[in-house]
């Protein structure tokens, strides 16, 4: 996993996401803080969270072919300086006011889906196409490592020295970012400038046009859409079935974290052995079945052991899927598909928590788990009985 960091290139995008991604766990701890804290009403909370999901799934692919239209370096600094610009201005004068901390927060949403594109879209750039899954595998790394590492310090910072200088930190981690980032190389898009709204149909069309696309990306969204009910129910699996109570839920998430980071050392060899496409398959058809498990074998020490293996098997299925949409997406299309590729997902995510609140009062948390992990792993067998996922044409080897 760690090769790709002998890309000098490579690693000024590696270290920028690491320290962006530290400031953004404190700044999203401190911002449901102030939103709570203010309002003693948990309506704000989800009008806040909601605001930057509609901000990432609407705009991020109507923002798509700037990253294909625009130097994604100079994209990447600006949308960093922007939101240092927009946290700093949350502590002077927008804790008080609702209204404007949810504008702040759509419009950082906004610039992050940017940032998103732009820098998903410039990775094959800085590595050559045998590093590609080692870069991929290290951007997951830090998010998963920002997770396990900061999160719980974020609440401790937020809960001992107040959320304004939390939010201060999360500006300063901009900066340095954006700092880091003007060290890259000049990353220019490859699309032509042409009209503005035909660029984006043309970076969503391929999402259902191109077979590896088709299949990577729609297995992926069928799988979020059943599979995130874990994150409305988990509480409620814990709580309610396992009787292990909310310190038992925070061990669980923990292990899956855990078992997510663990997973970058068994994905790389297993891609170096099997194809993408059969090491993505693999993973997601397994964690279908571990799901599965969790919902007909409620009991404490198997949930933890089938968390971890999920968080593995997370990690195991979305390392590759990324290497192959970014290779099978087109140079000049890449930034709209990655931007369209997150939209996707976000809204399959969105998809999954009405669900859970949907099925669980009427079926039970045991038969929504088991009923959602089938679906999952009924969705790769058909897949794999189909053929599977295609190999992108540059993958393809004469003979």
């Amino acid at each position: 996993m760690w090769k790709a960091l002998q890309h000098p290139r490579f690693l000024w995008l590696f270290l920028s996401s690491l320290v962006s991604l530290i400031g953004s766990k404190v700044h999203r701890i401190a911002l449901l803080f102030v939103a709570y804290q203010e309002t003693q009403n948990a309506v704000w909370v989800s009008l806040i969270l909601g605001a930057q999901f509609f901000a990432s799934a609407v705009f991020g692919p109507l923002l798509g072919p700037l990253a294909d239209r625009y130097d994604r370096r100079t994209l990447m600094v600006i949308s960093n300086l922007v939101r240092a610009l927009l946290v700093a201005c949350i502590p002077l004068f927008a804790m008080g006011s609702m209204p404007l901390l949810m504008a702040i927060a759509f419009l950082m949403s906004i610039f992050e889906a940017i940032h998103y594109s732009a820098s998903n879209s410039a990775i094959p750039d800085l590595v050559p196409e045998s590093g590609l899954d080692s870069a991929n595998g290290l951007m997951i790394f830090v998010g998963r490592f920002a997770d396990v590492a900061f999160v719980a310090l974020a609440g401790v910072l937020v809960a001992s020295v107040g959320p304004a200088p939390a939010f201060w930190i999360d500006a300063a981690t901009y900066l340095i970012a954006a700092g880091l980032l003007s060290l890259l190389p000049v990353l220019p898009g490859k699309a032509s400038k042409g009209n503005y709204f035909a660029a984006v149909a043309e970076g969503v069309r391929p999402l259902w046009e191109n077979p590896v696309l088709s299949r990577t990306i729609g297995t992926l969204a069928l799988a979020a859409a059943f599979g995130s009910v874990e994150s409305a129910l988990g509480i409620v699996y814990a709580v309610g079935a396992l009787k292990i109570g909310v310190q038992g839920f925070g061990v669980l998430e923990g292990l899956m974290a855990g078992g997510a980071i663990a997973g970058l050392w068994v994905t790389m060899p297993l891609i170096q052995r099997l194809s993408r496409e059969t090491v993505f398959l693999l993973g997601l058809g397994t964690w279908g079945l571990f799901f599965a498990s969790i919902g007909l074998f409620p009991n404490p020490l198997w949930a933890g052991v089938a968390m971890v293996a999920m968080g593995l098997l997370n990690t195991m299925f979305i390392v590759p899927a990324r290497s192959i949409i970014q290779l099978a997406a087109p140079a000049e299309l890449r930034g709209r598909i990655m931007a369209a590729f997150g939209a996707t997902m976000q809204s399959a995510v969105l998809v999954g928590t009405l669900l859970a609140g949907l099925l669980e009062p009427r079926l039970g948390v045991l038969t929504v788990l088991v009923l959602c992990g089938t679906v999952v792993f009924l969705a790769v067998l058909v897949v794999f009985l189909r053929g599977g996922i295609p190999r992108p044409l540059n993958e393809v080897k004469p003979g």
